[in-house]
C-alpha cells in the first residue's frame, strides 16, 4: 500500500496495525473508568481516543492499519 501511495505521489507512514486485547482495552480506557479481565484500565487523565471495546476493533483481527501522512522527503508530518 505505501509503495503504491508514494507511486501517486502520497507519502504515508503506518503507525499501528495488530493490537491485543489489552492494547485495545488501555485506548479504551482511556478518559473513562474501565476494567477488562479484572485488570483496571481507566485512565482519566488522558482524552478519549477511541470507542472499541477489545473485540470491536478491526485492530484485535490484524486487518486494519492507522497511518499518517509526510512530506516527500519524509521528515514532517503533514496529516494525521
Amino acid at each position: 500500500m505505501i509503495k503504491r501511495a508514494n507511486k501517486e505521489g502520497i507519502y504515508a507512514q503506518i503507525s499501528a496495525g495488530y493490537r491485543s486485547m489489552e492494547e485495545q482495552a488501555a485506548l479504551f480506557g482511556q478518559g473513562r473508568f474501565y476494567s477488562y479481565k479484572g485488570k483496571n484500565y481507566s485512565n482519566l487523565a488522558k482524552p478519549k481516543v477511541t470507542n472499541a471495546k477489545p473485540g470491536q476493533s478491526f485492530h484485535n483481527f490484524g486487518v486494519a492499519i492507522d497511518f499518517f501522512l509526510v512530506s516527500e522527503d519524509v521528515k514532517t508530518i503533514v496529516g494525521y
